[in-house]
């Protein structure tokens, strides 16, 4: 047999598997056919090809969801493929019967996969999650300050309340404003053409603790932002920051929360903060860094810039510590603070969580009807050092059983360790937040709570006569209507503070927060003492 003859049946050999012959003549058919066509149809192929690179530098912020859905599930898509080819494989061979049972395997397991929504992909994910956790234990709660009076969705609708012009505020965010904190939103365009062509003109600042909130000019700041959370096209704040992902960020992040607050010029920037997706065999959501963006200019020349290459600057986990207006502030989007405290259902090991075991295991108590799941992003100040982190009050898996059994402290800066305080380990039987609500209503049984209800409950801790003492901070809120989900606490709140180991509930004066502990020293130091 000649050489030639000999490399012919060796390269023939080679191609006789179960992915390189089906790939390797899928690509030269498709490609042979392509570069036919290119021949006879030069000047379709130079305009299809503009067209294709104006695609991906327009429209490639649309199809990246789609992408991030591949990447996420790409070991079960792999491993899916795998069967199926080695089922082919086999049917080509000869062996029908196995190649059958094979793609009855396949087709079983796609199946369960999409029935059980990933649900094992997560499971092992949490569990990888709190096994590689940066932990740490603490011995005594930190206190808390700068109070938020007012509910994020009474913020919401006050603010809605108080627009003039046909325009809507963003959602409003819990943010440090130079050394103080405030809840900051956009004012941006409403209907859609409107929103397809305006801009970011003004940013709301008002003070968290003001039991009264002005929504006035004095509490506003001219900006020039060319993206906006709710602008359309290439002006959505979103699609900006996709497009300036390069290869490996376009598969593995997405943007999250969007979020307004100053540099260390004093300047308004807008800080968008990014989910990155971790691991292959069972990806995970980490805190991959923030993008900040910084006002726009007017001309044609920020216009293309934004529309074509998407507009902020990338700051890595890593770095957020270089800068000193990202130190301290609310940039960890939400959906990695929650993943990170589901992840303690694994307090007790693998098998915690198991259905039917649930040994240790814990929930996030969302209340239906409050708007604003965990976490609540609150000020602690833990000895001499105090910033903003995500709080979780977590409770036991039974939904009945309704104490405090875990206080989790996630840093909003993303900034050292995970804060663990567990009260069940202590043999503290504090109240949780899903109780609070009820206790709320027995305190006044005359109010009328068919068109009121407390709402956000959030941790208020305070060293009170020599002893750290955990009370719930609730908000008296209104609803609008009968079938509105928007509610008002009114300019002067009823705000109640709640005892977490007595269960005793005092009303507060909302409009003079620093006589808080006095009041509750005057209402409950014959408990206290007599305990």
């Amino acid at each position: 047999m000649s050489e030639e003859s000999k490399l012919a049946e060796s390269q023939s050999e080679d191609l006789d598997t179960p992915f390189s012959s089906q790939l390797y003549w899928l690509f030269k058919n498709v490609s042979g056919a392509l570069r036919d066509w290119a021949k006879r149809n030069r000047f379709k192929f130079l305009v299809a090809g503009l067209l294709l690179l104006l695609a991906l530098f327009v429209g490639r912020a649309w199809i990246q969801p789609v992408a991030l859905t591949l990447r996420i599930n790409a070991f079960p898509i792999l491993l899916s493929a795998l069967v199926f080819s080695t089922a082919l494989y086999l049917f080509k061979r000869g062996r029908a019967v196995l190649g059958g049972a094979l793609l009855l395997l396949n087709l079983g397991a796609i199946l369960a996969f999409v029935a059980l929504e990933g649900k094992p992909r997560e499971y092992l994910g949490l569990y990888w999650s709190y096994k590689t956790l940066e932990k740490e234990e603490i011995g005594e709660l930190p206190t808390t300050a700068y109070e938020r009076i007012q509910p994020l969705n009474s913020i919401r609708a006050l603010a809605g309340e108080a627009m003039t012009e046909v325009e809507q505020v963003s959602e409003p965010s819990f943010t440090r404003v130079g050394d103080g904190y405030s809840w900051t939103m956009a004012v941006e365009p409403s209907f859609a053409v409107r929103r397809l062509t305006g801009r970011v003109r003004e940013v709301i600042h008002v003070s968290s603790s003001a039991p009264s909130p002005n929504f006035s000019q004095e509490n506003r700041s001219p900006v020039s932002f060319l993206t906006g959370e709710d602008l359309l096209l290439s002006r959505n704040v979103k699609t900006a920051t996709i497009k300036r992902f390069g290869l490996w960020k376009y598969f593995n992040y997405e943007p999250s929360d969007v979020r307004y607050a100053k540099d260390e010029q004093g300047e308004w920037v807008q800080l968008v903060s990014l989910t990155r997706w971790k691991g292959f065999f069972f990806p995970r959501p980490v805190f991959g860094g923030v993008v900040v963006i910084r006002q726009h200019g007017e001309g044609v020349v920020d216009w293309a810039s934004n529309v074509l290459l998407g507009s902020g600057e990338w700051i890595r986990p890593s770095e957020v510590g270089k800068h000193e207006f990202l130190k301290g502030q609310n940039v960890v989007p939400q959906e990695v603070s929650r993943f990170v405290a589901n992840s303690f259902r694994f307090q007790q090991g693998f098998w915690a969580p198991m259905p039917g075991y649930h040994l240790g295991d814990i929930r996030i108590p969302d209340l239906p009807g409050d708007f604003n799941d965990q976490p609540f992003t609150a000020y602690f100040n833990f000895g001499d050092k105090g910033k903003l982190y995500h709080y979780f009050a977590l409770e036991p898996f039974q939904e009945d059983k309704q104490g405090l059994n875990t206080s989790v402290f996630a840093p909003a800066d993303g900034i050292g360790a995970i804060k663990v305080y567990r009260h069940h380990e202590k043999g503290e039987a504090l109240t949780g937040v899903s109780a609070v609500i009820p206790k709320v209503m027995e305190s006044r049984k005359n109010y009328d709570w068919t068109r009121n209800t407390a709402a956000e409950q959030r941790p208020f801790i305070r060293k009170i006569n020599g002893k750290t003492r955990f009370f719930w901070l609730t908000t008296v809120v209104t609803f609008k209507s009968d079938d509105s989900e928007e509610y008002i606490a009114g300019s002067a709140p009823d705000v109640t503070l709640t005892d977490a180991t007595y269960k005793a509930v005092i009303w507060v004066n909302a409009l003079k927060p620093e006589g808080w502990e006095a009041e509750l020293a005057e209402g409950l130091g014959s408990v206290w003492e007599a305990n």
